[in-house]
């Protein structure tokens, strides 16, 4: 990949990965995509997508290494600790405190993994 642009070679790779194991990352950034293959290219030791194509087909568990590698996880429970002890000091005996009949209602957005939404209901339970 050349100046942000994608190869042939590149998207070739993805349509791979689409067919082969049901993961279509077509839709992410092809700059950050691109980043996060050429490491694992560089980790196995192969200089070209196509070379990568070929070692993906003989080892079936690069995968995961790739998949991995693509999907970075950047949470953990209580990841911002300062923003947890604030909402375990401040707001979760505000909320308890208004409570009338006892119920909860907490929405919380999503994460792949859960630890953001599972970190407020510890703190609540």
């Amino acid at each position: 990949m050349k100046d942000g642009k994608s190869t042939p070679e590149f998207e070739r790779l993805l349509t791979h990965l689409k067919n082969t194991r049901g993961f279509d990352f077509t839709s992410y950034k092809r700059s950050t995509l691109s980043r996060r293959i050429e490491k694992r290219l560089a980790a196995v030791g192969v200089d070209s997508y196509r070379s990568y194509l070929d070692y993906l087909e003989v080892r079936q568990d690069e995968f995961g290494h790739l998949f991995n590698s693509i999907l970075i996880n950047v949470t953990s429970f209580f990841r911002d600790a300062e923003a947890f002890d604030y909402l375990r000091t401040t707001i979760v005996p505000k909320v308890i405190g208004a409570s009338t009949d006892g119920d909860i209602r907490i929405w919380s957005a999503g994460c792949a993994s859960g630890e953001e939404c599972y970190s407020v209901a510890i703190l609540f339970a």
